[in-house]
């Protein structure tokens, strides 16, 4: 079995930051989908996928 070390861990239990926060917000209310649904999806990401995403989203606010 492999152990997670404290920092890993954390860092996997903490929510989100108060930008990606808002950010997520904006982005569901441009779409019409609930930011609690957005929120869930982004929490299951890894740290690529968020960076990812977060480019495609501020792409489609900005047009």
């Amino acid at each position: 079995m492999e152990l997670l070390d404290i920092g890993s861990f954390s860092s996997f239990l903490v929510d989100m930051n108060q930008k990606t926060a808002k950010l997520l917000n904006k982005y569901s209310e441009l779409k019409g989908i609930s930011s609690k649904q957005i929120k869930r999806e982004w929490l299951v990401l890894n740290e690529h996928q968020k960076d990812q995403k977060r480019q495609e989203i501020l792409k489609e606010l900005v047009k």
